[in-house]
């Protein structure tokens, strides 16, 4: 997820997250880079991206099977990574 922790909707996916994450701590590996900081460089370069927050998932390969620019919920959130391991088993 690349966000900042001064953009009101960075933060409220950020919380979005840590309520989620823990329910998938052993299937996904999350990244969290926050675009101002200058270690972030490479992967800033990376990937192609406009607006924060943007998120993207991506398959065990590194391909880009998904991304959402702006704010996720729970739901949405959930929705996103069980399409994701969900492509990763039938993949």
């Amino acid at each position: 997820m690349f966000h900042s922790s001064t953009c009101p909707s960075c933060v409220e996916i950020e919380a979005a997250v840590s309520r989620v994450l823990p329910e998938y701590a052993e299937a996904i590996t999350f990244v969290d880079v926050y675009t101002d900081d200058p270690a972030a460089q490479p992967l800033l370069s990376r990937f192609a991206f406009q607006y924060i927050p943007t998120s993207f998932f991506l398959a065990p390969d590194g391909t880009v099977v998904d991304h959402h620019t702006g704010v996720l919920d729970d739901d949405g959130m959930r929705d996103r990574l069980d399409a994701l391991l969900s492509a990763a088993r039938n993949g």
